[in-house]
């Protein structure tokens, strides 16, 4: 895997991350040097993910959305990691924490991701991206599940379903959004891809409403508060739903896909 040649720094040029921002499943990030975050993953992390995070990053950053913004990728002493131009503003999560307004977040999130897919892209000319249907078939043929006969029939029924051609965040849930005075702005590039705004609807509500909240564990995490209540997430994601327009029953099959991924 081409890391572009980084090294281990020298031992008198080390730069130490600074404080912790946030805790996620697969990383953490901690204030790096002035007006930079790293965002160092967990070494149990596959490299080649980090790569196309890393790369994800570049391909999006010229398309008309907030979003961080990559600057190296990094081998520290305490893993391989992400640079990225630091965010001013507050995490979503934090704000729901803080205020309790889910109606509000829940537009604030749903804002963010219009502004996302409404760029629109040709998946034959734009080949740094995946699109959404190779992703769900990859992670079903993959998953726990891939010979039971339900994720076999929902692998064939994928194949009769027309991709789009919008670009999705693949990855959008609380703690990936950050409310800044110009407006929210996404987080991570690990799930950016080619596809329908369904799909990217359904996953953002399979991780508001039922997914495993980033850190330790719902007991542990300090940066989930008010949110590590089920029936918060809920409710959220009824709010997150009516403010995108649309419904359960409209996202259900790339919803029920999502799940037999996992």
């Amino acid at each position: 895997m081409d890391f572009h040649g980084i090294r281990l720094p020298d031992k008198e040029n080390i730069i130490v991350p600074g404080k912790k921002l946030s805790a996620g499943t697969n990383a953490n990030v901690f204030e790096w040097g002035t007006g930079k975050v790293i965002k160092i993953f967990k070494a149990s992390y596959p490299l080649e993910l980090i790569d196309t995070e890393y790369y994800n990053a570049l391909a999006v950053k010229q398309f008309p959305f907030k979003k961080s913004i990559p600057v190296e990728l990094k081998k520290t002493e305490f893993g391989y990691g992400i640079v990225y131009e630091k965010i001013q503003g507050e995490n979503l999560i934090d704000y729901i924490s803080r205020t309790g307004d889910l109606k509000g977040a829940a537009l604030k999130m749903a804002e963010l991701q219009r502004s996302i897919n409404k760029v629109q892209l040709d998946p034959e000319k734009t080949g740094a991206l995946p699109t959404a249907h190779e992703v769900l078939r990859k992670k079903m043929a993959e998953s726990p599940k891939a010979d039971s006969d339900a994720t076999r029939e929902m692998i064939r029924f994928l194949g009769t379903m027309k991709d789009g051609n919008v670009l999705c965040h693949g990855n959008l849930s609380v703690d990936n959004v950050m409310l800044t005075d110009d407006g929210p702005c996404a987080l991570s590039a690990s799930g950016y891809c080619i596809g329908n705004t369904l799909y990217d609807i359904a996953k953002s509500f399979y991780l508001i409403a039922y997914s495993p909240l980033p850190g330790e564990g719902a007991e542990k995490c300090a940066f989930c508060g008010k949110f590590s209540d089920m029936e918060v997430r809920k409710e959220f994601g009824r709010h997150y739903l009516n403010a995108m327009g649309h419904t359960a029953t409209e996202i259900g099959y790339y919803l029920s896909m999502v799940i037999a991924g996992l």
